[in-house]
């Protein structure tokens, strides 16, 4: 059984990689357990890690270093790659309010933990301080952020996991503790702020529609369709045409005639414009008049016609119009100077024959959407690297700001995302494959984090200050979400899911989401989450990296 042992407790990279395994493993499985409906996720592999460290499993130190900073760049890469497609456009059209206040709990944060660090005698151990506002706001990639310039200020970096580490649990908690205050200070109905949602999407929100009109217009008797004026402006795209009891499908150089009959699609505003311009809408639309022509969604796959216009693309040459884009959350009407991205679903309208080809000739291979893009992965992580490297000067701080190995993959996968394609290469990272990736890199870095802070955690937490700063680390997670609570409710009126979404996604924190979920069945929690995250993540990882540039530094 000597080999067995050994396993566990020598030098061998076998032995290195068992250990990681087993912790990671084990961690997960704890991390999986519930309690009232809540669970520690991935931070189980921290706790589990913590423990096995203390029980004197061990990685050499430069093993565990490599595979934790690995990882972490694994997880704010892919971070990166799912948000970025949506990271502006979250901010412009999902709550500037939502936004402003996930801020606000970001810098409250920090002036809190700037508080503790003049008025306390933290600022005698910033490393454990910087952990603890990590560990209080449920922020892992801050935490690579800081540890990251502690190892270049040459800090000891067990002492940032042991801070992390005994914050962490009220950081989850506390999160909960304020849906709950709020609901019961504010007397919410989270049903009842369902339906408010709901009405108020419902008022606001523009989905692309469809209808049929009859060319009444004399003025339009004898001109192509690409004549109709504004047609080309409005986006508007006219599929189908009936014209003697005969649908067919029309291009740009069709000569309308009386008593034609056009099926159009668009936005409502440019639908009811080309109302006013085309005739009036019938009873019947066209589409359900018996034809040919069938409606189908092609998947954009062939890299060849990535980044070319539908204009340039001409769909007409094999018999069918685009209806519609549909890319990620967001819909486009088939304009012609609207430019192809990967994995853009295209709504065709043609015969069976003319779609086939036309799928053929844009790809629609579920096949190449799954196959994850390895050479993009790599030159975006090499990019990311370089870039988080570069050591920028701001006036008054001690030594230059980087992005570091946090946040330099970030910025650059937030970039590359919303790209799409430069030159050959094609950033996009299928869902199943960010996830695995996402999912492996947090667990390598917790579970590095937390065999490196077992070391010392318990000695820390039982005959030290752990407690203590416990007590403290309550103060960074409750002051800041409390007050933005308080703020979002009796100054900006916002719904009640609305802000539990945002302060959960304030705190980048999945229990919490989980737990805000639960409130009610509506989009009203994900669609917050989803707006503050990407900004809140970017601000979360410089902040906690300034900080400890700056507090050690001084310290």
């Amino acid at each position: 059984m000597d080999w067995l042992v050994n396993l566990f407790t020598g030098t061998s990279v076998a032995q290195q990689v068992v250990v990681l395994s087993f912790t990671a493993a084990l961690g997960l499985m704890v991390g999986k357990i519930k309690v009232k409906g809540i669970s520690l996720g991935g931070a189980g592999a921290l706790f589990v890690g913590i423990l096995m460290g203390h029980l004197g499993l061990r990685i050499e130190p430069n093993v565990l270093h490599f595979m934790q900073e690995f990882g972490l760049i694994l997880f704010v890469y892919t971070i990166g790659m799912q948000v970025g497609p949506g990271f502006i456009d979250s901010i412009r059209r999902h709550g500037l309010v939502l936004n402003i206040l996930a801020v606000s709990i970001v810098l409250m944060g920090v002036i809190v933990t700037l508080c503790l660090y003049f008025f306390t005698d933290m600022h005698n151990n910033v490393p454990v301080l910087i952990g603890m506002l990590c560990g209080a706001v449920t922020n892992t990639p801050s935490l690579g952020a800081a540890n990251s310039a502690f190892v270049a200020a040459g800090a000891d970096t067990s002492l940032t996991g042991i801070g992390y580490a005994v914050a962490y649990p009220f950081g989850v908690i506390g999160i909960i503790l304020v849906m709950i205050l709020i609901r019961v200070f504010f007397r919410q109905n989270p049903q009842k702020s369902a339906d408010d949602y709901a009405a108020e999407i419902a008022a606001t929100r523009k989905d692309i529609v469809s209808c049929s009109l009859s060319l009444d217009n004399k003025n339009l008797f004898g001109c192509m369709i690409k004549e109709i004026p504004d047609i080309r402006s409005s986006g508007v795209v006219i599929t189908r045409l009936l014209r003697d009891g005969n649908v067919s499908m029309p291009d740009g150089k069709v000569v309308l005639q009386e008593g034609d009959c056009l099926h159009i699609v668009g936005f409502p505003e440019a639908v009811a414009q080309m109302e006013k311009i085309i005739g009036s809408r019938l009873a019947k639309p066209i589409t359900e008049t018996d034809s040919k022509l069938e409606t189908r969604s092609i998947l954009v796959t062939n890299k060849k016609v990535l980044g070319k216009t539908l204009g340039e693309l001409a769909l007409e040459r094999f018999g069918v119009t685009a209806s519609r884009v549909v890319r990620g959350e967001f819909k486009f009407t088939g304009s012609l100077d609207l430019r192809l991205k990967f994995a853009d679903k295209i709504l065709v309208v043609g015969t069976k024959e003319s779609i086939d080809a036309a799928g053929k000739y844009l790809g629609d291979s579920l096949k190449a959407l799954e196959h994850p893009e390895i050479i993009p992965a790599f030159v975006g992580i090499f990019l990311g690297i370089i870039v988080g490297s570069i050591p920028i000067a701001i006036p008054g701080m001690p030594t230059p700001l980087k992005l570091g190995l946090a946040g330099g993959p970030l910025v650059i996968a937030i970039v590359l995302s919303r790209a799409r394609k430069i030159g050959p290469l094609n950033f996009f990272m299928a869902a199943s494959a960010n996830l695995m990736l996402r999912e492996l890199g947090i667990t390598l870095f917790l579970t590095c984090v937390g065999l490196n802070a077992g070391i010392k955690f318990f000695d820390v937490l039982l005959n030290g200050d752990g407690f203590y700063y416990m007590g403290l680390a309550a103060m960074i997670t409750f002051i800041p979400l409390m007050i933005a609570g308080i703020v979002g409710k009796l100054v900006f009126k916002v719904n009640y899911l609305s802000l539990c979404g945002a302060i959960a996604g304030s705190m980048t924190d999945p229990p919490a989401l989980a737990f805000a979920n639960g409130l009610s069945n509506s989009e009203a929690v994900n669609v917050g989450y989803a707006s503050v995250y990407p900004l809140t993540m970017l601000l979360r990882i410089l902040s906690g990296q300034v900080l400890a540039i700056i507090l050690y530094s001084v310290a």
